[in-house]
């Protein structure tokens, strides 16, 4: 991690040059070191990175920020081997340029690294569970359960990637009003298979789904289910079950399709067995958590920062839904996660104080609890907004979305801006076979590259080792010896070699990034962003000629066609070789 690192060490010599920023408080302190930057300058004109650190010391340090950063430019980053140029401009900015030869080094160390290159070990196999979706099974899933599905799995790629040990799950509301309802309603289609009239309930789900559902219980179990045809006796337990699972399974089957799997699917129903609901009130009122009133049992929400009491159990003695999400966290903690993710749905704002209070409550922190709330997508084609619905039916669904513009689309859609931003999804953008359609546009990046290597396989003017060529998957020291030599000592010969360089260097601190701020749309910016700098590059500078190759500029084009590989492995989106 380019900047990571150069951060990390600048910080370090920051508190070596002046060791009176430890002498702050704690708070102070960690706001002082927060608040210095270095990071990439919104012109680059001024260089490669730029630092606030005069500004912001200079009231702790009690010196000018002009004079300041002259103190760091010659007592901290003139001493750093790998900087060429330091300028102070304005009240006391330091713009930095590094070495050409320190940039070449760190490419080459992207093929040395290779498989590994973009990922770290800052969490140690840390246990994180993330889950979302989570949609009750109750009817297909809807263009909102997509995106969250797919910014999910990313975000647990993320995850991986930065060394946490990562627990893909869905929670499934098997055990609540909804999913009664919805079997209702399968029940009384089901029926009719045997000219058997039982009422469909009026709020029920659209018949077009259920009947799918009933045809299938139809088909396998025929008429199992009836215990008596006199007496309508009726397996309402088993019944239920199976609908619910067929439910389950094409909900799977459309997630699958748009490449979003689960390592764990948890089933609500399976909290209440066992006598479980009773333990965890045993647990509460052990601890004082509880008290009753108005005829129904309360938890202690406000005592551990919530906005008001919950209930766990309604007047009529019925579990609420704050009482799975208790047994479910309580589970979740059992289960040795150390941090707990949750993606939810736009209208799930109230569930962040109340699953942090809960987390407090049985003594986990809860900054390790962190909820995002997802919102919404539009699907528009032309002027056309398209109509969702998911209980009136005869809406587009997601299942839909994907038969129109294919898994990758939609995956690359979906992750290109933040959790809390709605989302216009352009089905006509997304058919696009041009530089317009931004995953086209990075795709065909990588498949350009495939077309150089392609070219170079076909007639080397030099010796090049093959797997070299089709992009180093062995790292060779020996057939990296032979190209140091002629690479090492030169620079760059134009700035569209060294932005190529510099953006490809730039991906692992995307990735520790885009973790730190539960952001994938950083890793899709990212991607666009190298892809636009190697349509430039390629326009701008010859690799192949009639009577040789340039070792360097195929350097860098295999570079960024291996980083393009691990971004578009991240989205979960193809890496074409030809298009």
């Amino acid at each position: 991690m380019l900047l990571n690192c150069l951060k990390k060490r600048f910080l370090k010599d920051i508190i070596t040059l002046f060791p009176e920023i430890e002498n702050q408080e704690k708070a102070e302190y960690k706001s002082i070191l927060a608040s210095v930057r270095i990071e990439e300058p919104k012109n680059r004109e001024f260089g490669d990175l730029t630092t606030n650190a005069a500004m912001v010391l200079a009231s702790k340090i009690r010196k000018k920020p002009s004079d300041l950063a002259t103190l760091i430019k010659d007592e901290i980053l003139g001493r750093y081997e790998e900087i060429k140029e330091i300028n102070i401009a304005g009240p006391g900015f330091l713009n930095i340029k590094l070495k050409d030869s320190f940039l070449i080094e760190k490419i080459l160390e992207v093929f040395k690294q290779h498989d590994s290159y973009g990922s770290n070990d800052t969490a140690k196999g840390t246990k994180i569970q993330i889950e979302y979706v989570s949609s009750n099974p109750t009817g297909n899933l809807h263009i909102g359960h997509g995106r969250w599905g797919v910014m999910g799995d990313i975000l647990s790629n993320i995850y991986s990637l930065n060394g946490f040990d990562v627990c893909r799950e869905y929670y499934v509301n098997d055990y609540g009003t909804q999913a009664k309802i919805f079997a209702e309603c399968v029940r009384s289609v089901y029926l009719e298979r045997f000219d058997i009239k039982y009422p469909y309930p009026e709020e029920g789900y659209p018949r077009e789904t259920v009947s799918k559902i009933a045809d299938i219980l139809f088909n396998k179990f025929s008429d199992s289910f009836i215990k008596d045809k006199t007496t309508l006796e009726f397996d309402e337990i088993s019944f239920s079950r199976n609908a619910i699972r067929i439910m389950v399974s094409l909900i799977t089957d459309t997630l699958k399709s748009i490449g979003v799997e689960f390592d764990v699917w948890f089933f609500e129903s399976s909290l209440y067995g066992e006598g479980s609901f009773d333990a965890t009130l045993d647990f509460l009122k052990e601890r004082n958590l509880t008290y009753d009133e108005e005829e129904a049992l309360w938890f202690k929400s406000t005592d551990f920062g919530d906005d008001k009491d919950r209930v766990i159990i309604r007047k009529d003695g019925n579990p609420t839904y704050f009482a799975s999400d208790i047994m479910y966290l309580i589970n979740k903690k059992e289960r040795g996660f150390e941090y707990l993710l949750y993606i939810l749905g736009a209208d799930h704002h109230g569930y962040i104080s109340r699953l942090k209070a809960i987390a407090s409550s049985i003594g986990m922190d809860k900054d390790k609890v962190s909820i995002i709330i997802g919102q919404l997508v539009r699907i528009i084609e032309g002027r056309e907004v398209q109509k969702m619905s998911r209980r009136k039916g005869k809406g587009f669904t997601l299942d839909d979305l994907v038969s129109e513009v294919g898994r990758d689309a939609v995956r690359y859609f979906f992750s290109m801006n933040s959790f809390d931003t709605h989302l216009d999804f352009d089905i006509s953008l997304a058919k696009k076979k041009s530089n317009q359609n931004p995953v086209f546009y990075v795709q065909y990046a990588f498949a350009r590259i495939g077309s150089i290597i392609r070219k170079t396989n076909e007639n080397r003017p030099v010796n090049l080792d093959a797997d070299f060529v089709s992009g180093m998957e062995d790292y060779d020291s020996q057939v990296f010896g032979n190209f140091l030599l002629s690479i090492e000592k030169n620079d760059f010969k134009n700035p569209s070699e060294r932005n190529l360089a510099w953006t490809i260097l730039l991906f692992p601190d995307t990735v520790r990034d885009a973790c730190r701020s539960n952001a994938p749309y950083f890793v899709n910016q990212y991607l666009y962003r190298l892809a636009s700098e190697f349509h430039y590059f390629y326009k701008h500078n010859k690799i192949i000629t009639k009577d040789k190759i340039n070792i360097k500029r195929l350097l860098l084009a295999l570079a960024a066609r291996l980083v393009l590989k691990k971004g578009l492995d991240i989205l979960g989106v193809s890496a074409p070789e030809r298009m």
